[in-house]
């Protein structure tokens, strides 16, 4: 499994290489490159660093046990795929929270600007409706009524309609056959996207968001500075691998 939240990057790189700092100490990068015949190298790999978080600290005395709350630096390693090389590019990490000195550090490297992305499911959705194997394990809706009213609605599995991803798809769980390759996983119009083939290598994965999902990628609300991304709620996600792994194996 390969997953990422994403980030939408504009500007062109001033060099878009992430290179590998490896020197026994933190932050760490550990990136390979994968170059393509179209001239476009896709980078990957792990990164780490101490991140700050809180503990609970518990005291116990003659009289009282007294709790509270302490920062402490944990350390940390999330996986990355960056293309840069052009104006849209992308940054994704596999944990937001983990990752957001990494997402940084790449911008003021190579000097493009990081905005928050949304996913345009429906679009997605639509683009691989073409093909006769495609299908779809996971639909889910939101859709607003006006007057603080919203509905969201979840299918899975018989019930999903790969027809019915359309008109407010927040979220969609896919199989389809992409370069030749049977692909299986999920895309959320958070900016969260995993892909559950087994086997799959990091620099095919990356190819993969470069070519399938970057085309659908838009900032948020069209905003013009770089914010915080959100990913997928730990339900969400948990509804999601739970759904998967129930829904059979590839063939």
């Amino acid at each position: 499994m390969h997953d990422a939240t994403l980030f939408l990057t504009h500007e062109e790189a001033r060099d878009p290489e992430v290179s590998s700092q490896l020197d026994g100490d933190y932050p760490a990068v550990d990136a390979e490159g994968a170059h393509y015949l179209d001239g476009h190298t896709i980078y990957y790999g792990t990164a780490a660093d101490l991140i700050e978080e809180r503990r609970e600290d518990v005291a116990v005395d003659d009289t009282e046990i007294s709790t509270g709350r302490a920062k402490v630096l944990v350390p940390r390693a999330i996986d990355f795929y960056v293309d840069v090389s052009t104006d849209p590019g992308f940054i994704g990490i596999s944990s937001a929270s983990a990752g957001e000195w990494f997402v940084k550090r790449v911008a003021a490297q190579t000097g493009v600007n990081v905005m928050q992305t949304r996913i345009d499911v429906d679009a997605f959705a639509e683009h691989i409706r073409d093909q006769e194997t495609a299908d779809a394990w996971n639909v889910s809706h939101s859709r607003d009524y006006g007057g603080g009213k919203e509905k969201t609605s979840i299918e899975y599995h018989d019930a999903a309609d790969l027809a019915s991803a359309s008109n407010g798809t927040i979220g969609l769980g896919f199989e389809y056959f992409w370069d030749d390759i049977a692909m299986r996983g999920v895309i959320y119009e958070s900016g969260y996207v995993a892909n559950y083939r087994d086997g799959l290598l990091e620099e095919v994965f990356a190819k993969w968001v470069r070519e399938e999902v970057l085309p659908f990628l838009e900032i948020e609300h069209d905003e013009e500075e770089t914010t915080e991304q959100t990913e997928l709620t730990e339900d969400e996600q948990d509804r999601a691998e739970v759904a998967v792994t129930d829904g059979g194996s590839d063939e």
